[in-house]
């Protein structure tokens, strides 16, 4: 899978930020695994639940360099890190970026069939309720 985002054709787009100490110097890649492989167990085991039995995505299932919480580390950047995964109805991209002060984390989701367009808006619901609190959780540990 490629990881240039400018070839990314996309239906569904979002983006959380949470000020970091500006001391902090973390990579994008450290910063990726603060939100996602650093969050509660329970967290952590909703969300793979949810990427895998929800959404069909493909995770690796064992833990990678080459992986952040299953989804494979598609493009690396000084400042960002996206990683991948897709299902049999839709592909997800997900930007994490260190700028300055700030850690963000962008979704990008794509509809590969129709179905996408029913399914996703309600976990998205969800979605944009818990990336935020990890986002600020990751945050607020960093600093």
């Amino acid at each position: 899978m490629s990881g240039n985002l400018a070839d990314f054709r996309y239906d569904y787009s979002d983006s959380f930020e949470a000020r970091l100490a500006a001391t902090s110097e973390l990579t994008s890649e450290q910063w990726a695994r603060a939100v996602f492989e650093q969050a509660p167990r329970p967290v952590r085991w909703l969300l793979v639940s949810g990427f895998r039995f929800g959404l069909g995505l493909r995770l690796s299932r064992r833990p990678s360099l080459d992986h952040v919480l299953g989804w494979e580390i598609v493009e690396r950047q000084p400042d960002t890190i996206t990683v991948a995964s897709r299902s049999w109805f839709l592909t997800a991209r997900l930007v994490f970026a260190i700028e300055g002060s700030r850690g963000s984390q962008s979704t990008f989701v794509r509809y590969d069939r129709r179905s996408a367009a029913l399914i996703w808006p309600p976990v998205a619901i969800v979605h944009r309720q818990i990336v935020p609190r990890l986002v600020r959780r990751a945050a607020a540990r960093a600093n």
